[in-house]
């Protein structure tokens, strides 16, 4: 353990202190002192009592147990009775040791007790799960991030108590069982959950091979990180999962592989920074610059395996600012407490570096199918999914679109609430009904085959995208709905007039007669009202709106829905195991193909009317003309 990777903790306090509010650290140490009891913050949101002594084995939501003492390869056929097995992992991969570490080092006063209590619980956790026995077996991306979290807190806080040759032994031991069960079991990875699953599970072997001198491990989780790297994140800078953090957490692991390397004396591969360079300019282009959040885009799980921030888990420039320091030798963000992360991954001297704030504007991504839509005020903007699906599991959402106004996410992706809970919740987050797109017959645009796999994998093409001084356009279509009878193509154009302006005009064309379902969801859960046909939000930002009419100018009949039950309608999940009730506008039609709806939104309560062969958008003194054909939108004349 001589090779441990992390910098002085001493000289990170100092130069990070500043920058972090006082209240924020107070947070910190509270949150510390908590966990020493089994109180801890669970996916970065919400608190959780695992008891004191800690029990691993419990779903501190229901109070059910697993089995300590079954197979791990069978211990999960349980969850019907136990629950969402993440909520009994979180605790297993110990994100209170970053806190509690962290904390001792901001707070040296409070650094005995905290090691006393977290050293006691490695151990409880090991006599607790002998090997091969228990849930915490069953997943070697969750044994490796608990690797990480051992390392971590011991290079930084157990090592340098007086417990550190106690603490040596029983870390050592633990990377040496988990990187022997993640080897062992590694073809499962590979072969069937070729995603972070694989990044993390080769970052445990390289981490152990590094720390305990193994060349094997060393060298397998070094290949699989060079291989992956190129192959993960794709040419146009987007993440193979299609979800952002999912995004964020493939980009912890490649920082960490780059400490690693640094701590054996390796290289870092040139792989790993052309990913994290590509990836930075895809997800800055995707930022709200007001607080750094992303889209709720695909699978949010909740996962943050390196916590080394008191940013608010959505909060994604401690990561980019890592990232950008490390590839790029330049902050993005001015000082703040966003810079933590950076600090602890590669040493305080890396807060000095340039800063070069990002040119945040339109860009499509079509490799991969995302669409940014930006003005001249970077806090309003849409984000349109649309391009061909290249591996396997995404949620069902194509042709959704996210709109950013004043830096409020107004129209929002509903994200993933919980993975392992009742099906019907995990079905509504996941299918296309919950998102802001258009539903044919009832059917998703793909087949939800079980739990993780969708078949007939949704094609889409994006054939226009426009950016001009006074607007922005995008125009594409995908091919979900040709499976089922009367082979029904969506196309779906976005016309952002800047600043604050958007036209949305969906288009159904196919043969028969079909039932077509457009859904809006609000982001602003606490400041809308249905009024006039329309869905507007009353916000301390002003008001915005939105209201759905045919190509004709004629508004349409609406429903508007919040919190619903049954079914489920009407929720956003920004938390994993959080779901917050929130307006769902619908809009139905039947009748015989092409259907068309138009959307109009923006600042104020915009109109739409139809004056002979064109549409008439009004908005205050703004008027706004245009013609819509087979879903294209021409426009004619604005100002």
């Amino acid at each position: 353990m001589s090779r441990l990777p992390f910098p002085d903790p001493v000289t990170v306090v100092e130069a990070l202190r500043a920058r972090i509010a006082p209240t924020e650290l107070a947070a910190l140490e509270q949150r510390a002192l908590d966990a020493t009891h089994g109180r801890i913050r669970c996916f970065g949101r919400w608190d959780a009592d695992y008891g004191d002594p800690i029990d691993w084995h419990v779903n501190p939501v229901n109070g059910q147990r697993w089995s300590s003492e079954a197979p791990w390869s069978g211990v999960l056929s349980d969850e019907p009775r136990v629950g969402d097995v993440k909520l009994t992992w979180e605790i297993a991969r110990f994100p209170h040791a970053f806190e509690m570490a962290r904390a001792a080092s901001f707070n040296a006063t409070c650094a005995p007790a905290l090691a006393s209590a977290l050293l006691s619980q490695f151990e409880s956790f090991t006599r607790s799960n002998p090997y091969g026995l228990g849930v915490h077996w069953a997943s070697g991306q969750e044994t490796a991030i608990r690797m990480l979290a051992w390392t971590f807190a011991h290079d930084v806080l157990l090592s340098r108590g007086t417990e550190r040759e106690r603490a040596g032994r029983v870390v050592a031991d633990a990377l040496a069982v988990g990187a022997q069960h993640i080897v062992h079991h590694l073809d499962y990875a590979r072969i069937a959950v070729f995603n972070n699953h694989l990044l993390y599970e080769a970052l445990g072997l390289y981490l152990a091979g590094v720390l305990l001198g193994d060349e094997d491990w060393r060298r397998v989780g070094r290949e699989i990180l060079i291989a992956e790297a190129d192959r993960q994140f794709y040419a146009d800078g987007a993440y193979i999962q299609q979800s952002h953090n999912y995004h964020r957490v493939a980009l912890q692991s490649l920082m960490c592989a780059c400490l690693f390397a640094k701590a054996g004396g390796e290289s870092v591969h040139d792989s790993w920074l052309r990913a994290m360079d590509r990836s930075l300019e895809f997800l800055l282009q995707h930022q709200n610059p007001v607080d750094g959040r992303l889209p709720n885009y695909g699978g949010n799980d909740g996962a943050h395996p390196l916590l080394l921030s008191t940013c608010d888990y959505s909060d994604f420039r401690p990561a980019l600012q890592a990232v950008s320091v490390l590839v790029r030798g330049k902050r993005v963000y001015d000082p703040g407490p966003w810079d933590e992360s950076a600090a602890w991954l590669f040493g305080a001297k890396v807060l000095d570096v340039p800063l070069e704030r990002p040119k945040l504007h339109s860009v499509s991504f079509a490799q991969t199918g995302f669409h940014v839509l930006r003005s001249a005020d970077e806090q309003s903007f849409a984000a349109f999914r649309c391009g061909t699906l290249r591996d396997r599991f995404s949620q069902i959402d194509m042709l959704h679109l996210d709109v950013w106004w004043r830096g409020l996410n107004v129209l929002v992706d509903p994200g993933s609430y919980l993975y392992n809970g009742p099906p019907a919740w995990h079905d509504h987050f996941l299918q296309t009904a919950s998102h802001n797109t258009v539903v044919v017959d009832g059917h998703d645009q793909m087949l939800h085959f079980r739990r993780f796999k969708t078949l007939y994998r949704t094609k889409a093409r994006v054939f226009r995208f426009e950016d001009n001084p006074t607007f922005t356009y995008v125009a594409g279509e995908h091919e979900g709905f040709t499976r089922h009878s009367g082979g029904v193509v969506h196309r779906r154009s976005v016309l952002f007039l800047k600043d604050e302006l958007w036209v949305v005009v969906d288009h159904l064309r196919g043969r028969g007669t079909h039932h077509a379902r457009l859904h809006w969801l609000a982001g602003e859960s606490d400041a809308t009202t249905s009024t006039e046909g329309r869905l507007r939000l009353d916000t301390p930002r002003g008001t915005f709106s939105l209201a759905v009419f045919n190509d004709r100018g004629t508004s349409l009949t609406n429903t508007v829905v919040s919190g619903g039950e049954d079914p489920p309608r009407g929720w956003v999940s920004r938390y994993y195991g959080e779901r917050v009730a929130t307006a769902s506008l619908v809009v139905e039609q039947e009748g015989p193909l092409p259907v068309t709806f138009v959307t109009v939104m923006g600042t104020g309560l915009p109109t739409l009317r139809r004056e002979k062969e064109q549409l008439v958008v009004s908005e205050g003194d703004r008027v706004v003309r245009l013609r819509v054909q087979d879903g294209l939108i021409s426009l004619l004349e604005h100002p």
